[in-house]
């Protein structure tokens, strides 16, 4: 069953990001939409066109046109100007990410052949080891910048210094106020889908990480509802305090468009502690609180709920205002989701990589809540759901798997899937366009008796017995017979409880045929939340092999 999403307008306007968001925001060019949580530097709707333009200026004339710009800093708001430009010249925006090792940075910047990296000048020692001998141009966000190398503005597009070393000089040598630049525009979805809006790496199963995956220009933007939408009022709602990293592939998107477009303004932090975190929100008087599951899992231990105020040792913060939080990674248990609304009494929305920008925007402007869920597929995108090569009907699960011009590369191989995404993600996608996120794939544990059995509707179970502090199911290999598992639970006891773990699984029994478990002293997890699901399997199978 092939699901459309109910978003998608009565046109479907050509042109590029830029033009799009651009447009839509011309009439409000003196607000304020993005503020440096830091520095307090704000950045109003006039500043971002006329410096993306001057920036785009600079790079068709330097001949950037047309290529990889990227950016080596995960800090500074000026990322917001070279996304934009870099669109603008007719190229792409990636962003490499100041946390991979020296070779991965290397590998990237010569698989995209980079022609030109932005930083600051925190990074600037690391980004020149790794660009040595590679011809690569360096512009420095910081006012001023002292290379070893004193360059001109001729000398910005001439290379290396004779020495193997990379050019360096500050972004101010690329704004050019030029009125003969035309910015590239899109003219048709082809157009759309040969040159892609920004790179990033994903993560999901199977994909090779040093394979960039491209999302195209043509994307949820084509939507009347997010290109004209209702401005905000100035009320609490208006303001969103983000701690996710802006220069990532989500980051970018989200706080380049979404204020521009809502009329809100996003509170960018650099710094994520805890007492951080909570200080912005009370400062900013802020609505809604966009977030990584690190940081609020790192909030859930050290704070405490006291009368209408959170406290954290002795500093406690009036967080009153906020309404409701974003938390960018899925699948975080139930009850840590149920413990952070009730800690900042505010409702907690998970985001899905394909409805992001639009379900903070119609989450932001009221627009109907969906339980459940994490949101409706945006615009002009596509979607079935697949069970080991058969198609999913309304109401069942399986892999969702996309189709969008958000994405130009990297898409289903075979051929009855041939322009689809494997999104990786277990779920259901309704004839309405609701999704729902149940599972990893590689998480699923597949029972001899044929039935297919989802890791958290085991754990939900386990989990209210009162005596459990935590839990997590993972599948075991059933030896001599490949593709079937045994489910097994790792269960961390509350101190001192005297358990039984037959009790424990006895409701779960007849649902999962020979399911089993053992107590432990804690669940390893990632920087997601998720339990590391392998490593317990290896647990369970020492465990096996010793009895």
């Amino acid at each position: 069953m092939i699901v459309i999403s109910p978003m998608q307008s009565n046109s479907l306007p050509i042109g590029d990001i830029p033009t799009q968001v651009f447009r839509s925001a011309e009439p409000y060019r003196n607000e304020v939409v993005l503020i440096d949580a830091e520095s307090n530097h704000q950045f109003t709707i006039d500043d971002i066109i006329n410096q993306s333009t001057k920036l785009a200026a600079g790079l068709a004339r330097c001949g950037y046109g047309g290529r990889v710009i990227s950016v080596f800093d995960n800090t500074n708001l000026q990322c917001v100007y070279v996304y934009y430009a870099s669109m603008m010249a007719g190229g792409a925006y990636q962003s490499l990410g100041t946390s991979i090792s020296a070779k991965s940075l290397r590998d990237r910047i010569i698989l995209t052949q980079t022609p030109a990296i932005f930083t600051s000048r925190l990074h600037l020692a690391r980004l020149k080891d790794a660009t040595r001998g590679l011809g690569v141009r360096i512009y420095i966000f910081d006012p001023e910048c002292t290379p070893n190398v004193a360059v001109s503005a001729v000398d910005i597009c001439c290379g290396s210094d004779g020495q193997g070393s990379c050019c360096c000089a500050p972004i101010s040598h690329l704004l050019i106020d030029d009125p003969t630049f035309v910015p590239v525009r899109i003219t048709s979805k082809a157009d759309a889908m040969a040159k892609p809006a920004y790179l990033t790496y994903p993560t999901i199963h199977g994909t090779s990480p040093q394979q960039p995956l491209m999302l195209s220009h043509y994307s949820l933007l084509s939507s009347q509802q997010l290109t004209r939408p209702p401005r905000l009022l100035d009320s609490a709602n208006r303001t969103v305090v983000s701690a996710v990293p802006f220069s990532d592939a989500h980051g970018i998107n989200i706080i380049a468009h979404f204020p521009m477009l809502s009329g809100s303004r996003v509170v960018q932090m650099s710094s994520h502690g805890s007492g951080s975190c909570l200080g912005t929100l009370e400062k900013w008087d802020a609505g809604a609180f966009l977030a990584t599951y690190s940081i609020l899992a790192e909030i859930d231990k050290k704070a405490v709920r006291i009368g209408d105020r959170i406290a954290i040792g002795a500093q406690s913060f009036d967080v009153s205002s906020l309404n409701v939080i974003f938390m960018h990674e899925l699948r975080a248990t139930q009850a840590f989701k149920e413990r952070i609304s009730a800690l900042f009494q505010a409702r907690l929305v998970e985001l899905y990589g394909y409805i992001e920008t639009g379900l903070i925007a119609g989450v932001i402007t009221e627009h109907p809540r969906i339980d459940g869920s994490v949101g409706v597929l945006c615009p002009n995108v596509s979607a079935h759901v697949v069970l080991n090569g058969k198609e999913m009907e309304d109401g069942q699960y399986g892999e969702i798997l996309v189709s969008t011009p958000r994405l130009a590369s990297n898409v289903c191989s075979d051929s009855k899937n041939a322009g689809y995404f494997c999104t990786g993600d277990y779920g259901m996608v309704t004839a309405d366009g609701v999704v729902v996120i149940k599972a990893r794939m590689s998480d699923l544990i597949y029972m001899s008796n044929g039935e297919v059995a989802v890791p958290a509707d085991i754990e939900s179970v386990v989990a209210a017995h009162p005596d459990v502090v935590d839990c997590a199911a993972f599948a075991v290999p059933v030896k001599d017979a490949e593709g079937s598992h045994i489910p097994h639970v790792a269960v961390v006891p509350a101190a001192k409880a005297s358990l039984n773990m037959d009790e424990i699984l006895e409701s779960l029994a007849i649902k999962y045929p020979g399911i089993t478990g053992f107590f432990t002293d804690c669940i390893p997890r990632n920087d997601k939340g998720e339990p590391k699901r392998a490593h317990l399997r290896d647990l369970a199978c020492k465990q096996e092999a010793r009895s």
